[in-house]
């Protein structure tokens, strides 16, 4: 049986185009895109992500009280899509027994449209079903090709499958058709799979803007000439539930947008006041200036002039926590202001960003060309005027501020997330333990905070009470961690953190962080590292962990990472990352090997917050910037075919903040992605600042 555990845990890169009717978008309950139950040749878009649920069981497997079905796809690149299934077909456990009868299963499948070469020529796709696990139940392969003719799409492929002991579940010559009924989002469907008939409809929603876009897509069946191993009839009908998601709509959106009539700005040559007016002086512009910033919620605000090679600049320093999807938002408010309010003379906008008083990075950009892309002019323009890097001490010593002293911020963060431990695919069923985190920020000096953490439990299932199964994942009351943490330079590439406290509840001991910047390349070094006084037997705990790792950025938004740790287990192996950012959603595929064990595992992170947060003051309260969820699976061979539930094995090293979310916007930095990024920088202009200028 495969098992898999839950971690405790376009322009900017996304090919985004919406999905036209013909493209039917159908998730079959095996996990592939599809008709109702055999896939077709077609994949999901990158930068879409489906989560299914339905009822429908292969009936080679057997008779089972409960028929569970539930799958999550992705579009991760061009032409390639890959999914995961989680499959529950149980009966009751025995009398005094909680291990359930039947099968539970966790598999992944993907499959790749190949490519052709007239756009009326079929398409074709080939496919692999159940990629690994401790069981065999799904195992297959397959190609395929589809046709589509008017309203019509044909299907027709071959699959070859292999199971333990039994009859594949998806074997053999496969076809249907598809027939849309005019622009009503319904479809009439009749397919054989090889070994049973199905009939059904399936009906597709118009994006809802209200779910960001999202469809809804729902199904009905009647199999027909179906029987169990036994040759019992297995003729039922089935519904299947799907919700497509485009995870980067945030992009284009951005790209897309065009500001209302009443945003629309002023030509620059009409900017003059009235004939005998008293012109504004640059102080009073300054002064205007830093009271429009902190109005829309910029907290350590400080503006000022300085002298560059190209002439005078206006400089203006801020921090950011209150848009904490994306630092991009708060930079678009900063250069958006500043270039419709700078004096007359200045040549370019210096924005410097933040984090508790610590430098981290600088955009500038001239003014006349961010003044013309603000009214709609090309976007080349502002690209080839825009300079990112990470800021130094220079630009804040040569710049004469008007206020000595930045506005005030924040004296306190709160933050509550979720904390959910769980366990599924396992042969007692689901088991959580659901809890909310309350982290509480207090800034003391420059680069330096007081960390706290209290964990309220909210809920748990029967198995993660103490002396049963899952005890381990049990939620604990109380404060979890209280820490100093200091960042600082280390010199121009270097930034680092270091944290000494209480952890977990009862250890003591000592986390560091540090990233290394590649001169020249957007690429960097990743190092982390924990200590602690004693090592605790929790899913968390750790006696001591460090991780390396280089960080390849291919593009603005995607990453390969390789390194090598020393997991909480105490043992050692290489890693492997391979991230994508869909708009302000990431998602991660990684490997982890610590000895003879191997994992490998999906997350997703997405902000649980609104994207523009409350209004800074003397204690401020919001959700977290990024959520993430993941799952893992251990690896099977034939010489260790039990894939086991090890609950603290191979971890990713666990640190009770990251650097990277707190000051680097979650790794999202560098020339090129700031470039990426200016249709947003504009957007978040209009939005949340465009009034300020009235």
């Amino acid at each position: 049986m495969a098992m898999s555990q839950g971690d405790p845990l376009g322009f900017a890169g996304v090919a985004f185009s919406p999905l036209s009717a013909s493209q039917w978008p159908g998730v079959t309950p095996q996990g592939t895109t599809g008709g109702l139950v055999i896939p077709n040749a077609q994949v999901l878009p990158r930068g879409y992500m489906t989560l299914t649920y339905g009822d429908y069981q292969e009936p080679q497997l057997g008779v089972f009280a409960n028929q569970q079905n539930a799958t999550l796809g992705l579009g991760i690149l061009p032409n390639i899509e890959l999914f995961g299934r989680l499959t529950d077909y149980t009966n009751a456990p025995p009398a005094g027994s909680i291990i359930l009868n039947g099968i539970r299963d966790v598999s992944a499948n993907v499959k790749v449209a190949l490519p052709t070469l007239w756009s009326w020529a079929p398409q074709f796709a080939v496919g692999v079903n159940d990629l690994t696990g401790g069981a065999v139940n799904f195992k297959s392969v397959y190609g395929v090709a589809t046709q589509t003719i008017g309203p019509a799409e044909l299907t027709l492929g071959y699959a070859h499958g292999s199971a333990s002991g039994r009859k594949p579940t998806f074997d053999g010559g496969f076809g249907g058709i598809a027939l849309r009924i005019g622009d009503t989002g319904l479809s009439a469907l009749a397919e054989h799979d090889g070994q049973q008939k199905h009939l059904g409809v399936r009906w597709k929603s118009t994006p809802i803007d209200t779910l960001g876009g999202a469809q809804v897509i729902g199904s009905v069946q009647r199999s027909f000439e179906a029987v169990y191993a036994n040759g019992q009839d297995a003729n039922a009908s089935n519904f299947g539930l799907t919700l497509l998601m485009p995870l980067g709509r945030i992009d284009k959106t951005a790209v897309n947008f065009k500001p209302s009539a009443s945003q629309a700005l002023p030509d620059v040559d009409a900017q003059s006041s009235t004939p005998g007016q008293m012109q504004p002086t640059a102080e009073d512009r300054l002064h205007s200036l830093q009271k429009a910033l902190m109005g829309v919620g910029l907290e350590r605000v400080r503006v000022g002039f300085s002298d560059g090679i190209l002439g005078r600049i206006l400089v203006v320093e801020f921090e950011n926590h209150r848009y904490a999807h994306n630092e991009v938002d708060a930079v678009g408010l900063v250069l958006g202001l500043a270039a419709e309010m700078a004096p007359r003379g200045v040549q370019r906008v210096h924005a410097i960003a933040l984090k508790e008083g610590l430098t981290i990075h600088e955009t500038s950009v001239g003014v006349d060309a961010y003044r013309a892309f603000l009214r709609g002019g090309p976007v080349t323009g502002a690209i080839d005027s825009l300079i990112w890097e990470r800021a130094t001490s220079e630009r804040r010593a040569q710049t004469q501020w008007l206020d000595a002293q930045p506005s005030p911020a924040s004296r306190v963060r709160i933050e509550v997330s979720p904390d959910l431990n769980n366990n599924y695919g396992t042969e007692v069923g689901f088991d959580y333990s659901l809890a909310a985190s309350i982290q509480a920020t207090a800034p003391l000096w420059r680069g330096a905070r007081l960390n706290t953490s209290y964990i309220v439990p909210l809920a748990h299932s029967s198995n993660a009470e103490y002396g049963y199964a899952f005890q381990i994942y049990r939620q604990r009351e109380g404060l979890k961690s209280v820490a100093l943490q200091q960042t600082a330079w280390l010199g121009e590439q270097i930034l680092g953190t270091v944290a000494a406290g209480k952890y977990f509840h009862e250890t003591v001991g000592v986390q560091a962080q540090a990233t290394v910047f590649v001169p020249d390349s957007s690429d960097t070094v990743q190092l982390r590292a924990a200590g602690y006084d004693k090592v605790l037997n929790d899913v968390l705990g750790q006696g001591g962990a460090f991780s390396g790792s280089y960080r390849r950025m291919v593009t603005p938004t995607m990453s390969f990472e390789a390194g090598v740790q020393r997991y909480n287990d105490g043992s050692s192996g290489p890693s492997f990352e391979w991230n994508q950012w869909f708009g302000d959603v990431s998602l991660q595929l990684n490997y982890r090997r610590g000895g003879d064990r191997q994992f490998a595992g999906l997350q997703l992170s997405f902000p649980l917050t609104p994207r523009r947060g409350m209004a800074p003051g003397a204690v401020v309260v919001s959700g977290t910037s990024q959520f993430p969820r993941a799952i893992r699976t251990m690896l099977t061979f034939a010489d260790q075919p039990q894939n086991l539930v090890i609950p603290n094995g191979v971890r990713n090293i666990q640190l009770d903040t990251s650097l990277e979310l707190d000051a680097l916007n979650s790794g999202r930095l560098g020339q090129r992605y700031f470039e990426s990024q200016l249709p947003r920088m504009r957007e978040s202009f209009f939005l949340y600042a465009r009034s300020a200028l009235d």
